[in-house]
């Protein structure tokens, strides 16, 4: 700690910061367009200039490190007149456009001309400069004679993004940002771009002209359209999501968003299902709750339990999926499966939470000094992840290497090997990167879920790697891609498959997977019951469709990839309709009246779950290895590649099927480049 002035009061700060570092951990307001906490310092606003005592001219306090027993003066009359002049220079060629820009009432140039600025200029011109718009991809739009030349997204595409041909060009009234060459913005995060921009240069394509931002009501959130967990902010105009910002979580997902959760919200108002459908003649015909019910409890009774299967879908919660359990185990029925968006069924060994969680944080990343990345591609399966990477990858000191598939990381990564085989030999001591392995002092190693769909053997081999004494049990992480997936694991055993083959009634709960489903599985002579929030192939071949809520319109619970709890609650309210546990609830106590069950069995249900939330939050990770390797001989399979899920980033669900915005974006993304993302 160093001691230092600033306005006269004495105050101790940490060394190494910025002079405006130290104003704002003292709640004095500095302006600034330029500086952004998690980008590297440009100093090319000079909107934060200060006085420092014995210094000629105003200092730049964004790039000027504190010293010891340094006097700092953030108002005098020297301070206020160089603001005014910086702000009227950026002034000169600014466009009048606020009646008329997205941007307006957040704006920074906006805020700080009416607090730091003159009520009047001194320079005139009858023709201002004026720029020629770019298109920089689907999800932006921009008027690029409102830029003020911050560059904060040419460091946010450099630093984060690691895209490296998007900059400025040109020199003094002539320059812009632009690509130095004909593309378009190539990155998952391009949207953070919005909310980086100061002024109304770059906005957001599908909000334009929907709205004001004081017209909003915002509401909290998290992301569960993969499994890391995102804290979001939704805003909601009319009852309906026009906007979706990220909200800051420095263990997760920083300040920053993708580009999926954040344009999805269009597909809230399509191929919505509103009423219960049953299938007569071909057609779907609209009936009432009770006759839905009367049909389900017909269709069960008429079945011994070991014919019915229960499965379960893509962005479940944890209560949901605990209550439809609890339901379907009370009626007898023990067949319930998770559906994943593969063919084969997962070897993953869920005895431990170790053996299926994240363990190392996302914020340990940053101590990390070797990377090992088992056939996963995280820029799409936990895009936010790779930002942690990024940022741990700059400090230097930091090697990364895979195995499997060659995937675009937007950064160095050295891959080892194609198939299992190279898994294999360094489990065995023969590869050398053993030595590196050896070598590092907090390695990490991401394994994608995906891993344990390759073979019967997966789990086997990975135990194997994890028995190697010199990296410890904490370093081994499972990445998953969808949060449903994870609180079924908490509630279930790990099925993945049909595993009842005389199965001819199916309870489909938010399954989006036909088209990955082996065919004949489901037979035409079977009974198919589904309950969703939008049509997709299961609920066209469906006979009873029972319509549920999304997960912005019900409260839920949900885990994420490193084993958190995070609380969604009511984002948009959807008057005369159910949520999930609801359909759940009632159709139990429907079955109970009409069959005369004990209406006692059912009451705990709500105690049940609640004791089973504190377990989860109390509960540690168990790293001590009970797991029993049988002898195998792994000679046959080590030449076996090893693959990612071949997923297409903005079509990974029903919500994302469903939204235009994603569609749209996706196809202008193929059809401009053959590795887009």
């Amino acid at each position: 700690m160093i001691n230092i002035k600033i306005n006269n009061i004495k105050i101790k700060v940490k060394k190494n910061i910025t002079v405006l570092q130290a104003c704002n951990n003292f709640n004095i307001e500095i302006p600034k367009f330029c500086f952004q906490d998690n980008l590297n310092i440009a100093g090319n606003c000079r909107m934060c200039l200060v006085e420092i005592k014995n210094s000629p001219k105003p200092v730049a306090s964004c790039a000027m490190p504190v010293m010891p027993n340094m006097e700092i003066f953030t108002n005098t009359p020297l301070v206020q007149k160089a603001r005014e002049s910086v702000l009227e220079f950026i002034l000169i060629n600014h466009p009048l456009d606020c009646p008329i820009c997205d941007q307006a009432s957040e704006c920074d140039l906006q805020d700080q001309t009416m607090f730091f600025g003159s009520d009047r200029s001194r320079f005139y011109f009858e023709n201002k400069r004026g720029v020629e718009d770019k298109n920089v991809g689907p999800f932006i739009k921009t008027i690029m004679t409102r830029c003020i030349h911050c560059t904060r997204c040419v460091r946010f595409s450099n630093e984060i993004c690691n895209i490296d041909n998007f900059g400025t060009t040109g020199r003094g009234t002539s320059t812009e940002i632009n690509f130095y060459n004909k593309n378009i913005f190539y990155s998952e995060f391009s949207g953070n771009l919005i909310d980086l921009c100061p002024v109304g240069a770059l906005t957001s394509k599908p909000f334009a002209f929907k709205t004001r931002s004081w017209e909003l009501i915002k509401k909290e959130g998290i992301d569960i359209l993969d499994g890391i967990g995102s804290n979001i902010i939704f805003d909601i105009f009319n009852n309906n999501v026009v906007r979706v910002l990220p909200r800051t979580n420095l263990n997760i997902n920083k300040e920053w968003i993708n580009n999926k959760i954040r344009f999805f919200f269009d597909s809230l108002k399509y191929q919505r299902i509103e009423k219960p459908l049953f299938k007569k003649n071909n057609i779907f015909v609209e009936i009432s709750w009770e006759d839905a019910f009367k049909k389900i409890n017909k269709e069960i009774f008429k079945r011994d339990a070991n014919e019915i299967q229960g499965v379960i879908g893509n962005l479940t919660d944890l209560e949901s999926n605990f209550i439809y359990k609890k339901n379907l185990n009370q009626l007898g029925i023990s067949n319930i499966s998770y559906l994943y968006p593969n063919k084969k069924e997962n070897k993953l060994n869920t005895d431990l939470t170790s053996n299926y969680l994240f363990n190392t944080s996302f914020k340990s990343i940053e101590n990390a000094d070797l990377c090992l990345i088992l056939n996963t591609d995280i820029r799409q399966e936990g895009s936010i992840l790779n930002i942690h990477i990024i940022n741990r990858l700059k400090k230097g000191n930091f090697e990364i290497a895979s195995i499997g598939s060659k995937n675009n990381y937007t950064y160095p990564v050295e891959n080892l090997g194609l198939t299992i085989n190279t898994l294999i030999d360094i489990i065995q001591g023969k590869h050398s990167f053993c030595k590196k392995l050896k070598k590092a002092k907090n390695p990490i190693i991401i394994v994608g879920n995906n891993f344990f769909f390759q073979l019967k053997e997966s789990f086997y081999i990975f135990e194997k790697f994890k028995n190697l004494s010199f990296i410890p049990l904490k370093s081994f992480n499972i990445l998953h891609s969808q949060t449903s997936y994870l609180n079924f694991l908490e509630i279930f055993n790990n099925k993945q498959n049909f595993q009842n083959k005389n199965s001819n009634l199916y309870y489909l709960y938010n399954t989006d997977f036909q088209k990955n489903i082996k065919k004949n599985i489901i037979k035409k002579k079977d009974f198919v019951i589904y309950q969703g929030h939008h049509f997709n192939l299961d609920a066209q071949k469906s006979n009873l469709i029972l319509p549920g809520l999304t997960f912005l319109e019900k409260k839920g619970i949900y885990l994420n990839t490193e084993g958190f709890i995070q609380k969604n609650n009511i984002i948009i309210k959807k008057i005369n309709q159910k949520s999930d546990n609801s359909i759940f609830k009632f159709l139990y106590i429907y079955i109970q009246k009409k069959n005369n069950f004990n209406l006692k069995k059912n009451n705990n249900i709500n105690e049940n779950f609640i004791k089973l939330f504190s377990y989860i939050l109390k509960k540690k990770l168990n790293y001590v290895n009970l797991f029993l390797i049988n002898k195998k001989k792994i000679n046959n399979i080590n030449k076996y590649n090893l693959y990612s899920l071949n997923k297409k980033i903005y079509i990974d669900n029903i919500l994302e099927n469903n939204s235009k915005i994603l569609m749209k974006s996706n196809s202008i993304l193929k059809n401009k480049s053959n590795f887009y993302i």
